[in-house]
């Protein structure tokens, strides 16, 4: 997984920085709504969403692809969190990405970056970064060192800079399908259950790893636990994990990630408000 993600990186370093002449482009946590969950019901006529039953996940990839049908086709704002913190609670890293992606697969990505050792994709942190693209046309606005940028620029190539590029591969490791198993399979989980206003949802939680998990990436993660909420309908409203690891100097260090999926059926894009200032600008 280590080497996946610095080819995303590599690639989202191509795509922010193209045309921007001197500038280079360098890479919060949101938590869930407050549940008050309760054990699941024995009750054999209760309705899970698929892949998941009164114990915990069933099946991940079950799970996975049903969240990734509710998506299909529609529109959804996407939020990604991840923060890295040492022992004493100081900032090491954050990056915050969200794609607004219209059913007509107009989008709005909105980034930022700050902390030492956070990901330079939009140089220097703290820094912002704007995208809008109607597949025809790309925009873009970079802010830093007190400074802002905006400009029209040409992808570098057929997939970076599309909408599939800011969800499956800045956003997220894969289609949402993807990430959601990857991201729930190697834990054992339970199941709780929540009403809320909008309906019932699922709360599953996990607080220990599998034994015999394919994930190598998780070798190394001492601590993890996983929390998401499952809609009946199988759509996973937002998860979130945290782990302790190593830096490469051997420091200790706290990894939260979040994902939040909003406005599912409910999203839609037009010209953000620097459109005609970008679009005078050549990259």
């Amino acid at each position: 997984m280590t080497g996946n993600a610095g080819r995303q990186m590599l690639v989202l370093v191509v795509v922010v920085t193209a045309g921007c002449g001197g500038f280079g482009f360098s890479s919060g946590d949101e938590s869930s709504a407050p549940v008050t969950p309760a054990p699941v019901p024995t009750d054999a006529a209760t309705t899970y969403p698929a892949g998941v039953g009164p114990t915990g996940v069933t099946s991940p990839s079950l799970l996975g692809s049903t969240h990734g049908d509710r998506l299909n086709g529609t529109g959804y704002t996407l939020t990604m969190n991840r923060t890295v913190r040492y022992a004493n609670g100081s900032l090491r890293s954050h990056l915050r990405i969200q794609v607004a992606l219209d059913a007509n697969r107009t989008y709005l990505t909105d980034i930022s970056v700050r902390g030492h050792a956070a990901p330079v994709l939009l140089g220097r942190p703290p820094a912002t970064a704007s995208f809008w693209s109607d597949g025809d046309t790309y925009l873009r606005r970079l802010v830093r060192d007190n400074q802002t940028v905006y400009n029209e620029y040409d992808p570098p190539d057929s997939y970076a800079g599309t909408w599939r590029y800011w969800v499956h591969a800045a956003a997220l490791n894969g289609r949402p399908a993807v990430d959601v198993t990857r991201t729930v399979a190697p834990f054992h989980t339970r199941t709780l259950q929540s009403q809320q206003s909008d309906g019932t949802v699922y709360v599953v939680r996990g607080d220990r790893l599998r034994e015999n998990t394919s994930s190598t990436a998780w070798a190394s993660r001492d601590n993890a636990t996983l929390v998401a909420h499952v809609t009946q309908s199988g759509l996973v409203r937002d998860y979130r994990t945290e782990y302790t690891t190593v830096t490469d100097t051997g420091e200790p260090v706290t990894v939260t990630r979040t994902v939040r999926f909003t406005a599912v059926g409910n999203t839609t894009v037009g010209p953000p408000p620097w459109y005609d200032r970008a679009r005078s600008t050549p990259g």
